[in-house]
């Protein structure tokens, strides 16, 4: 079984995420690690400021959005990475290899 854990989940991470989950066998495991529980699309800010879009409509919350693709999701910010032991820790404490 392999273990893939993608550090972050703005645009390229999560679908990096996806293109993995959707590549590899069902039963290697994908991790996505990032500091935030929502994704908001940054381009979309200024119509935000200007009234085109509430927040709410350019905001992702991203646990149910891996789940629902097979994708295990841990918010909680990297705090540094051992890559000669191909392990993460994070800002918790938790390890993950």
């Amino acid at each position: 079984m392999a273990h893939v854990v993608v550090l972050g989940a703005g645009l390229g991470g999560a679908i990096m995420a996806y293109e993995l989950r959707e590549k590899l066998r069902a039963e290697d495991k994908v991790t996505v690690v990032t500091k935030d529980p929502k994704y908001h699309f940054v381009p979309s800010n200024p119509w935000v400021a200007v009234g085109w879009r509430d927040r709410e409509e350019i905001t992702v919350d991203l646990a149910p959005t891996m789940a629902r693709k097979g994708i295990d999701f841990i918010p909680v910010a990297v705090e540094r990475v051992h890559p000669e032991e191909n392990r993460v820790t994070l800002a918790d404490g938790q390890s993950i290899s």
